[in-house]
């Protein structure tokens, strides 16, 4: 188990050094991709929301401090990379096991089978820049600009698997399986502008737009099953992912509009509709140029055996962040109590290949007093994918620290505990308003 979470997590490592994702910063990790003028990380996934967040008096609005998150998923299956660690050694060394070999192949190409469908690690980070959303009210152009820096990483463990075969001739196991790991680094500068476009007595209309210049570092390895048994697993990954890593830039373009009535808000947000491409680095090509009997040429190798043999994975990739629709409303039961939800009208997936279309539901209180802080509590469902369902919860101290956690309501066995599927935290300083 550890040498496995010790694989994924030297790629999120080497992403925060080498300085998007799927964790939402800030308040936002409960209160979702809401329009709401309660929250500066909220307000932030709708461009038109600019020209909400500004009181009428206010010229400017901004963050404090850099905004950090941390999400952690896994897959369904219990005890597999245990199971997984224990195999590489019995191919390394057949007497690490008194089994029969029939009872050997019957018990691990059932794990094989099971961990190549469900078993999978995911990582997140997220960090905007200090002092970032910035919201700059111009009364020359009637509207309001916004800026913001960002860096979101990911990285993700699967299994590609192959059965499990024994020769009776030489007394050992053979298998194909193979780790599959994919990370990348997406760096965002985003410059956005909203304006009222249309009112009359029942409410205001707003719209906005948003321009993202989007850099991508992207990577992904096959590492065969028996190299779990080696010492040397770390700096083979830690080597093999600046050898693959592949930078490309795109620009990304968002629309929003936003309905503003005295106790509601209804919000319709379109995400990259011009749907930017970023490409990875590639795996199980020329491997004939790569040396012979080496660890380099035996993971070229087995890459091409599930590009080119079982067709699993691309040898060439490419991340498209696909158009993104969401619906979204925000409900004021008073002037300090909001109930929110929003919920994607089309999948799309993430950095790592995985799927997403997300609804959340929220509640939140804004204290009035320094003294006493605002509190939110939010449920969030994955419709498509891996389906998880959490809940989340955080406060805001003195309104000005927020902190908010994520807790899975699916379950998973590790180490002989029950433990949650999906787990996250997140801290900012940023004004309640």
């Amino acid at each position: 188990m550890k040498r496995l979470l010790v694989a994924t997590s030297i790629m999120v490592a080497c992403n925060t050094y080498a300085d998007s994702s799927t964790v939402n910063t800030g308040s936002a990790m409960t209160l979702g991709p809401s329009s709401s003028p309660y929250s500066l990380s909220a307000a932030s996934f709708n461009p038109a929301m600019n020209s909400l967040v500004l009181g009428k008096d206010e010229k400017m609005r901004m963050s404090y401090f850099p905004t950090f998150g941390f999400g952690f998923e896994m897959g369904q299956v219990d005890g597999f990379a245990d199971d997984l660690e224990e195999l590489a050694d019995i191919i390394d060394d057949p007497n690490n096991t008194s089994d029969d070999p029939s009872d050997v192949l019957d018990r691990f190409n059932d794990v094989l089978v099971k961990a190549g469908d469900d078993g999978y690690f995911k990582f997140n980070l997220g960090i905007n820049a200090p002092l970032l959303p910035l919201y700059i009210k111009s009364e020359l152009l009637g509207g309001t600009f916004g800026v913001d820096v960002s860096i979101n990483t990911q990285a993700s463990l699967s299994v590609l698997d192959n059965d499990l075969t024994f020769d009776q001739q030489n007394g050992s196991f053979a298998t194909s399986t193979a780790l599959y790991l994919k990370s990348g680094i997406e760096q965002s500068i985003s410059v956005s502008y909203s304006r009222e476009v249309y009112y009359n007595n029942y409410g205001r209309l707003f719209a906005g737009s948003k321009l993202k210049f989007i850099t991508m570092e992207l990577s992904k390895q096959v590492i065969p099953l028996v190299e779990l048994a080696g010492d040397e697993i770390d700096d083979l990954i830690s080597d093999e992912f600046d050898k693959k890593q592949i930078s490309s830039s795109d620009i990304g373009i968002d629309f929003g509009l936003v309905w503003d009535a005295d106790d509601y808000l209804l919000g319709l947000t379109l995400e990259n509709i011009n749907s930017p491409e970023f490409e990875y680095g590639a795996v199980g090509t020329n491997c004939s140029s790569i040396q012979e009997n080496t660890t380099a040429r035996n993971n070229c190798e087995v890459a091409r055996f599930f590009t080119d043999i079982t067709g699993e994975i691309s040898a060439n990739e490419k991340h498209t962040k696909h158009a993104l629709i969401r619906a979204d409303a925000l409900l004021k039961v008073t002037d300090r109590l909001q109930l929110s939800t929003a919920i994607d009208l089309a999948k799309y997936n993430d950095i790592t290949g995985y799927d997403h279309q997300w609804f959340h539901a929220a509640i939140a209180y804004d204290s009035d007093w320094y003294v006493l802080p605002s509190v939110r509590a939010g449920y969030h469902k994955n419709l498509t994918g891996s389906e998880t369902t959490s809940v989340t919860g955080g406060f805001t101290l003195f309104k000005v620290v927020n902190l908010d956690l994520e807790y899975g309501l699916d379950s998973v066995e590790v180490d002989g505990s029950s433990a949650p599927r999906r787990v996250g935290f997140t801290i900012s300083v940023q004004e309640q308003f």
